[in-house]
């Protein structure tokens, strides 16, 4: 089962940026596409018309999407 959420998009280099400082995996704010893996949770990503599409891919079953997204909008927001 996977969720997904999409977020307004201003700067895809500094979001990449951000990411990175928190521990996040390396993403390529160039690809309007990706996929990353960090701590067993893995996310994808979709870039379109200033906005981002995430989904949680996959997470082990005792971390909660709640948290997940949390950390996700720590960054973005």
């Amino acid at each position: 089962m996977s969720q997904a959420r999409t977020y307004a998009l201003s700067d895809p280099a500094a979001i990449a940026s951000k990411v990175k400082a928190v521990g996040g995996p390396a993403i390529d704010p160039t690809q309007s596409k990706g996929e990353a893996s960090a701590d067993g949770v893995t996310i994808g990503w979709n870039l379109s018309n200033g906005q981002i599409l995430i989904t949680i891919i996959s997470k082990p079953w005792i971390v909660p999407y709640s948290t997940i997204w949390s950390h996700i909008e720590t960054v973005l927001v």
